[in-house]
């Protein structure tokens, strides 16, 4: 959460406070709380407000924060999502938003448990998707797990000491 405070001034040709800085400022926020409280110095009004926020990323920006491994994750459960979203009639945003897969992919859900940690994500869409989704995304890991382990380490470098002539 993070937090931040504007000072209005009254502003005597409007007959009011220049409100659309904060409204300017919150359209890319999810804002939490806000708090104001009115003063006078000099005998001048002014409104202080606190805006209590998050950042909202849009979806591309989300995106941009998983490794390649993730990214690879995200389209298999799109393509999930799409195809079960085709059979059961229904828009795919339903079944879960792109916000929500990219949240499973960052907390790695690999129990139905972790998946109440997924805002938005309720005990319905767990109960009917839970599973599926949960054996997708552990599919995945130990695929890559068992992709690492076969993987040949690299040999290494042979390292000439620098040796005084």
């Amino acid at each position: 959460m993070q937090l931040r405070i504007f000072t209005l001034p009254f502003d005597e040709e409007t007959e009011g406070f220049p409100d659309e800085i904060i409204t300017e400022f919150c359209l890319n926020k999810k804002v939490l709380g806000m708090e104001a409280h009115f003063f006078l110095r000099e005998g001048k009004p002014y409104w202080s407000v606190a805006v209590h926020y998050e950042l909202v990323l849009p979806e591309t920006d989300k995106l941009r924060e998983l490794d390649d491994s993730q990214k690879l994750l995200f389209q298999r459960l799109k393509e999930w999502r799409k195809e079960t979203a085709a059979k059961e009639g229904l828009p795919a945003y339903l079944l879960a938003t792109n916000a929500q897969l990219i949240q499973m992919i960052r907390l790695q859900c690999r129990t139905l448990e972790s998946f109440k940690n997924v805002k938005g994500f309720g005990k319905q869409r767990v109960q009917k998707y839970g599973k599926r989704i949960n054996e997708l995304v552990k599919g995945f890991y130990e695929a890559e797990a068992a992709k690492q382990a076969e993987r040949p380490e690299e040999p290494a470098e042979d390292k000439k000491e620098d040796m005084p002539y």
